[in-house]
């Protein structure tokens, strides 16, 4: 009886071993299936590999990020092979990605348009156009805000012109200056920091801690002085030329606003 026993008890637990193999078998196939990028898929025509990877490429689940780090690797990966191995065949299936691309950027610039027309507002070209008859309107609009801009500043505020008479960057920026402030009729007060003064100005002062006080640092330096409340604005540090300093000007007015 004992051996029957043990002979049903080995029956059942081989039975039930079998019972889990059947089991976890379309599970682990399951798993075991597509381990790579993407699912090899099989069709029955002779369709080019270079297509079905780009076809494996669009229908991924992934992210658009890796579907586009994906085929930039694809992309490379043939055209070294078609360096390396130069045969019509390796350069074919090449061409067939790089085609692939070239069309989808094309496709990329027409629904680019097109969403432009039904959202204009996203035109970033409506309010900054780049065609040359629309540049020299945009310019002559701008130059008579800069002058509006400088005219009212010059009825408020003076300026304070901290240079050094030694340094050849200062020389040259010296007479741009002088030419400036003369021009608009805005009073110019010019300081020299290292004691040697520049002709172009006429008279200068000679730097007796008034940039220390001011809390100036870098030199050549442009400062707005408005003389009724001692306010100050730095309007710009370094070298800058006639037409930059008249936007600035602008932009200061306008708290740097976008396209100023």
């Amino acid at each position: 009886m004992a051996t029957g026993l043990k002979s049903n008890l080995f029956c059942f637990f081989l039975f039930l071993a079998f019972l889990l193999l059947c089991w976890e078998t379309p599970v682990l196939a399951k798993e075991a299936i597509g381990w790579h990028w993407y699912n090899e898929t099989y069709p029955e025509d002779e369709e080019n590999d270079e297509n079905k990877k780009i076809k494996v490429i669009k229908k991924t689940e992934n992210p658009a990020v890796t579907q586009m780090a994906v085929l930039r690797q694809t992309i490379r990966e043939a055209k070294a092979k078609a360096i390396l191995h130069p045969t019509v065949e390796n350069m074919r299936s090449y061409l067939i990605l790089q085609n692939f691309v070239t069309n989808q950027a094309s496709l990329f610039t027409q629904v680019w348009k097109r969403t432009l027309l039904e959202y204009p507002e996203l035109d970033y070209s409506i309010l900054h156009p780049i065609q040359n008859s629309a540049q020299h309107v945009m310019y002559a609009e701008t130059s008579k805000k800069e002058d509006e801009v400088i005219q009212s500043f010059g009825k408020q505020y003076g300026l304070f012109f901290f240079y050094r008479g030694n340094n050849p960057l200062d020389q040259v920026l010296a007479p741009i200056i002088e030419s400036f402030s003369r021009s608009n009729h805005i009073s110019l007060v010019p300081i020299s920091t290292d004691g040697k003064t520049l002709a172009v100005f006429g008279s200068s002062q000679i730097d007796r801690g008034q940039a220390e006080r001011l809390g100036i640092k870098y030199f050549p330096a442009l400062i707005l002085v408005n003389p009724k409340n001692q306010k100050i604005q730095p309007l710009n540090y370094g070298f800058i030329s006639d037409a930059d300093l008249r936007r600035r000007f602008l932009q200061i007015a306008t708290n740097f606003q976008d396209g100023v």
